[in-house]
């Protein structure tokens, strides 16, 4: 494979991780918990994620990126809801630490890198093309 292919390729894998980390932290941002009762205890709520992308300079996986997710931290913020099943004596409860904007913005740039990696693949293509064209 060439290396404009795999670089494209591996941008198409990070697009699609990041728009599903997008839409799945969307999703979840307004659901709830209880708070830890201490520092030390565990959250069992949603744990939001990010992705990490890292270059990838030749050696045996090609040119391009690699992508994973990690949790974010703090996974939670305290927030007011004094009805909530979840609320504390002081009507507090752990949200995602999710900001909409943030993950709306992420998700547009994804779509744009993948708009941009499909086209190098595209041109990639016709490339090539044209280079067996011109031999045969």
């Amino acid at each position: 494979m060439s290396n404009i292919l795999s670089i494209a390729i591996s941008g198409l894998s990070d697009a699609t991780l990041r728009v599903a980390n997008a839409a799945s932290n969307i999703v979840n941002a307004s659901s709830t918990g209880k708070l830890p009762a201490a520092p030390s205890d565990s959250y069992n709520g949603f744990q939001p994620q990010d992705v990490v992308t890292l270059s990838v300079a030749g050696g045996g996986n090609g040119l391009g990126v690699t992508s994973k997710l990690t949790p974010r931290n703090p996974a939670y913020v305290a927030e007011p809801d004094p009805t909530s099943a979840n609320a504390n004596a002081d009507g507090l409860v752990a949200a995602p630490n999710v900001d909409l904007n943030v993950e709306l913005i992420a998700s547009k740039e994804a779509q744009v890198s993948y708009a941009a990696d499909a086209k190098l693949v595209k041109i990639s293509q016709e490339m090539d093309k044209s280079l067996l064209d011109a031999i045969s």
